[in-house]
């Protein structure tokens, strides 16, 4: 059938109909208070501001949530609406006054969007109940008016996300940290069996991991406000990661050569199995938040242990590495724990990181969201930031845009500033995208709107007909055939409207296009001289700082612990780089998925901030238990961990500057080097030096001083490989 053919072509292009379900509240809201207010109280003042008040918070505004937390997300955000009107009205009374405010309100606005995408989707709408009265004609008598119909535009649309066609409410980002915790807890249960039990190989924990990554997330579910729940969240998704692929690695042992019965190992990888399994069931809400100590104190029970047992041999070598991979699962799974404590609300133990190397991984725990936005706000203060560059960039094009249309004296002006919101985007890429739609579904529109004019002329009674079918079509064609229909069928939408209110001729359309135009233009402009790479160019800068800043702190750790080298700040550094790559990887996470944004980088942005991770919480630990020149005693262990550093920091190098520049180059062939010592190496020099005696405990931090070299070459070089790519989980 047609219509069932039709239907499933909508489907195709709109899952769930989301697209559809928010043009029929949106037009059904717009069009019944335009009409009550122009044929019903006869006030075309109120008809006007009570349809914008729909169309900014229910079309320019796309706030993520369930559809009462989006109507607790509008009615919160009313008074800053009710005040960007006063604002606008009042500073209309010249074009300067009118343009220095929207630069102040465009940076304002914009800049919010530090917070959070709730704030980020709501700042078109925001910047339209500015634009809409911050143009002539100057007459602050009728901000009483003006404000009438915004309050029932604003209002009805916080209902109707509630009660008409309401969406069905989001994924949560916790279930998947949950089934992925589930999945991890089921092979630690079977690799903690005597003898293990492999139920599945690395490739399926990877595919587990892959699912965490931020790109195979609806942006709805992303956790990326500066709030400590979404923070953690995102955290214990790296821990995670890493979780995973560490336990894919002892069940690719296991099944290659089952290891030696190990009563300790068996019961420490039985307690990552348990803290994973907790926390599953406590983000699900089924029991309450998991405890931290039972897996820590496994872990810290199995270092005494392993420091008692003689070695010697290749079996001792096999038992030696698996357990130092086991022992840094449990210590991640207690991190995880931690993490999922912060999410759910749970207290947490004070950070224990001395004040000169702070901050710790959880220094965010307990603090007041309010807090935390105000710290990331200063953060991003910066012209590093994106976000900085982003409300700049908005709002010079909107400042610019208002001076133009007050110097031409264009009619409808604020048409001009609302397609500079339509075409800007957070890069130069992104922008020009949009030019030619909007410039070609503009011209189409208005001669649809010019025809229309001429031939229907004054007769509101068939525009009102006619009103609430194409304003349907605006809201839904950008959706679903491009942003060119949009900015056709809403070109005539605002004939409709706009000629119910006064009488019209074909001129109208021709002022549309000015506006369009002028509009065009300057967004344009603005958008390829002011920071035109966007979010990714600057995560790129900032991972790539991030690369560098970690490999360095880990060769002067190693050269520092095997007696060649002193502690210098690279440690610091690499603290202060992993705070500004996260913060821009949370603002790329928020970035509208538009084609040509950006680079298309081949790169996991999520296992770069896990290297940071690895690189600040295992280094911290290896710097605290082993003093300088304690290694020095086993120069061929030493040797190895030198070169192993040293090799990582030679592979990294490429990166970094493919990250800085922004063209990625293929990955290259990372098949294993004879001349480069892996964790294996390590643990054979161990054992040997130990010459079948228990061996000193220090050597054992040379052995998890491998293992974290080794996780981290994985990582490295994961990092280039695709999303599809499997292997690129592998961290």
């Amino acid at each position: 059938m047609p219509g069932r053919g039709g239907l499933e072509w909508v489907r195709a292009r709109d899952p769930g109909l989301r697209a559809v379900r928010r043009s029929a509240r949106v037009t059904l809201v717009a069009c019944l208070s335009f009409f009550v207010a122009r044929y019903g109280f006869g006030d075309p003042v109120v008809a006007i501001y009570a349809l914008f008040g729909a169309v900014a918070s229910g079309a320019l505004s796309y706030v993520p949530g369930t559809p009462r937390e989006r109507a607790r997300t509008l009615l919160a955000a009313l008074p800053v609406a009710a005040l960007l009107v006063a604002l606008g009205t009042a500073l209309a009374v010249s074009d300067w006054t009118a343009a220095l405010g929207m630069l102040g309100v465009g940076f304002a606005v914009t800049y919010a969007g530090v917070g959070g995408p709730k704030l980020v989707g709501l700042a078109n709408g925001l910047q339209l109940f500015y634009i809409l009265p911050c143009f002539p004609p100057y007459q602050p008598e009728t901000l009483g008016l003006r404000l009438s119909g915004l309050v029932v535009g604003v209002l009805l649309m916080a209902a109707a996300e509630v009660c008409v066609w309401p969406d069905p409410s989001p994924g949560r980002y916790q279930d998947r940290l949950a089934q992925a915790c589930e999945a991890a807890a089921d092979a630690l249960q079977s690799l903690a069996l005597e003898p293990p039990v492999v139920r599945e190989r690395s490739e399926g924990l990877l595919e587990t991991a892959q699912r965490l990554r931020m790109s195979h997330v609806p942006k709805d579910e992303r956790p990326v406000s500066a709030g400590a729940r979404d923070r953690a969240l995102c955290q214990g998704a790296a821990y995670l990661r890493h979780l995973l692929a560490q336990t894919g690695q002892l069940a690719d042992d296991a099944a290659e050569r089952p290891p030696a019965p190990d009563a300790a190992r068996s019961r420490m990888l039985l307690a990552s199995a348990t803290a994973c399994h907790s926390a599953a069931r406590a983000l699900r809400g089924e029991a309450p938040a998991p405890l931290v100590a039972p897996c820590a104190a496994t872990a810290e029970a199995f270092e005494a242990h392993r420091a008692r047992r003689p070695v010697s041999g290749a079996a001792s070598a096999t038992t030696v590495r698996d357990g130092a991979i086991a022992l840094d699962i449990a210590y991640t799974a207690a991190f995880l724990v931690t993490s999922v404590r912060i999410a759910l609300g749970a207290p947490v133990r004070s950070e224990a990181t001395r004040p000169t190397e702070g901050p710790g991984p959880f220094w965010y725990a307990g603090q007041s969201p309010v807090r935390l936005y105000g710290h990331r706000m200063r953060a991003h203060l910066t012209p590093r930031s994106v976000y900085f560059q982003n409300a700049v960039r908005i709002a010079l094009a909107l400042a610019a845009a208002r001076l133009i249309a007050g110097g031409l004296d264009l009619s409808h002006g604020f048409w001009a500033l609302l397609t500079t919101l339509t075409v800007m985007r957070t890069s130069a890429a992104g922008t020009r995208t949009t030019v030619v739609p909007a410039v070609r579904g503009t011209l189409v529109g208005a001669g649809v709107a010019a025809l229309l004019l001429v031939f229907v002329g004054d007769h509101p009674l068939v525009y009102a007909v006619a009103m609430p079918p194409v304003f349907f079509l605006a809201f839904t064609a950008g959706p679903l055939l491009g942003l060119g229909w949009g900015q056709a069928f809403f070109t005539v939408a605002v004939a409709t409207a706009f000629t119910q209110i006064a009488p019209a001729g074909p001129e109208l359309a021709a002022f549309r296009i000015a506006d369009v135009v002028t509009g065009v233009l300057t967004g344009t402009l603005v958008g390829l001289l002011a920071w035109p790479r966007g979010g990714t160019g600057e995560l790129g800068r900032a991972c790539s700082r991030l690369l560098d800043q970690g490999t360095r702190a880990v060769t002067q750790i190693t050269d520092c612990i095997t007696g060649t080298g002193t502690m210098g700040d690279a440690l610091p550094r690499a603290r202060l780089a992993q705070l500004i790559a996260e913060a821009s990887y949370a603002q790329f996470a928020t970035e509208r998925d538009t084609p040509g944004a950006g680079p298309a980088l081949p790169t996991d942005f999520q296992a770069i901030m896990l290297a940071g991770n690895r690189v600040l919480t295992m280094g911290q630990t290896l710097v605290d238990h082993c003093p300088p020149g304690a290694l020095a005693a086993w120069p061929l262990s030493a040797a190895h961990l030198r070169d192993a550093a040293h090799h990582l920091r030679l592979t990294t190098l490429p990166l970094t500057y493919d990250l800085r520049s922004g063209t990625m180059r293929p990955a290259p062939d990372e098949s294993p080097r004879r001349s480069v010592p892996t964790d294996r190496t390590v643990i054979a020099d161990v054992c040997a030096a130990s010459g079948g005696r228990a061996p000193d405990p220090l050597l054992y931090y040379a052995v998890d001083a491998a293992i974290w070299l080794a996780s981290l070459q994985r990582v490295v070089t994961a990092v280039r490989r695709p999303a599809e790519d499997p292997a690129a989980a592998r961290c």
